[in-house]
This record gives C-alpha cells, sequence and structure tokens, in this order.
C-alpha cells in the first residue's frame, strides 16, 4: 500500500517497507524524495491516506452489517 502512494507524490524517488520478523511490531520504511523535500512529508501524508482508506473501509462494512442484519430481523418476523 505504501508503493502504491507514492504514484500521487511525484517527489517520491522510491518507497518500499519490510517487516524485520513476524514475530517483531517493527516496520522498517524507506522513502527517497528528488530535491529538497524532507521524506517526513510523504510519509505523514502517505499515513492520512491509508487512515482516511481504513476509515472508510470501516463504515463501509459497518454500513453493510446493519442493512444485513435489519434484513434479518425482517425475515426471523
Amino acid at each position: 500500500m505504501v508503493n502504491c502512494g507514492r504514484n500521487f507524490v511525484p517527489d517520491v524517488e522510491f518507497c518500499g517497507y519490510c517487516i524485520t520478523h513476524p514475530s517483531e511490531s517493527k516496520i522498517n520504511f524507506r522513502i527517497q524524495t528528488r530535491g529538497s523535500l524532507p521524506a517526513v512529508e510523504p510519509f505523514r501524508k502517505g499515513l492520512n491516506d491509508l487512515m482516511g482508506v481504513c476509515q472508510h473501509v470501516l463504515d463501509t462494512f459497518e454500513k453493510s452489517m446493519r442493512k444485513y442484519r435489519a434484513q434479518r430481523e425482517e425475515e426471523m418476523q
């Protein structure tokens, strides 16, 4: 998902990540930018965009669950 996000930021030359080990809760990120843009700026933007995507998925899921439960209640009556 991080690699997909770099397509929207023209000043990012490379973006990648690796998980050090499945048993560890650590992720290493590498962001290489063009010019004088600090890597922290596209990193923050990417995280904010990811939070927006996650919120949309959660909202869509909850809406579908409400609809499903309402249909089940109608069928039970």
